[in-house]
């Protein structure tokens, strides 16, 4: 019988173990494999790999669906936890997050009564801090004079846009009233963002952000 070559024997091998051969061919296989120790070895091999004990068959998939459910935990985890600090982050630019209300007349305004006290009218929907400086000498025109600054924040939740998240319906208009502190010795009010800690770094100057302020209250008039 003319002996056949082993690579043949290898290629029909994964067919031999799963028992799909003819009669004739396994034969063929097994006579093979009395005396050939290399096609033996490969046998053993493909057999080791292929077969898997019912026995742990069931403690395989087990093992499986175990570090799944781990994984899938883990991933839910992960969401809330990103998820969440998105949330904060939304609330925290929503209500904290401030920024500067452009003066109108419209909704700010300047009052001096008969007891001679300063007032800051606000007639907008709503704002969340209002800046207020003592009266402070700069040369106004050429002249000395005792000027105050003001201004009004807003932030996304106390702003006009709230109203697309209160189904379209503005707040009722409400005259918020601020005392000026020291009124008595202001001689002009002027409506400007400024920053204090610039101003003491050195960063800006009083006279900077009167150069771009609005008056909008001057003494006698």
């Amino acid at each position: 019988m003319k002996e056949i070559k082993c690579t043949i024997i290898q290629d029909i091998l994964p067919l031999y173990i799963d028992g799909v051969v003819s009669q004739d061919t396994k034969e063929m296989v097994e006579e093979h494999l009395k005396h050939c120790e290399k096609c033996q070895h490969e046998h053993q091999q493909m057999k080791h790999e292929i077969y898997i004990p019912e026995e742990n068959k069931a403690s395989l998939f087990k093992t499986i669906n175990k570090k799944w459910r781990k994984k899938k935990i883990i991933i839910s985890c992960i969401s809330a936890f990103i998820t969440t600090l998105i949330l904060l982050g939304v609330f925290e630019y929503v209500v904290h997050y401030e920024t500067v209300i452009p003066y109108s007349e419209d909704i700010v305004k300047i009052e001096n009564n008969e007891d001679k006290i300063l007032f800051a009218h606000y007639y907008g929907k709503s704002y969340a801090s209002v800046n207020v400086t003592h009266p402070m000498l700069l040369e106004v025109d050429g002249e000395k004079k005792n000027i105050s600054f003001i201004y009004y924040n807003k932030t996304f939740a106390d702003s006009p846009t709230r109203q697309l998240i209160n189904n379209g319906k503005a707040r009722n208009e409400q005259d918020f009233i601020f005392e000026f502190p020291e009124a008595e010795e202001i001689d002009a009010v002027y409506y400007a963002e400024y920053d204090v800690e610039k101003i003491a770094a050195n960063k800006d100057s009083w006279n900077n952000i009167l150069k771009d302020a609005v008056l909008i209250w001057k003494k006698g008039e």
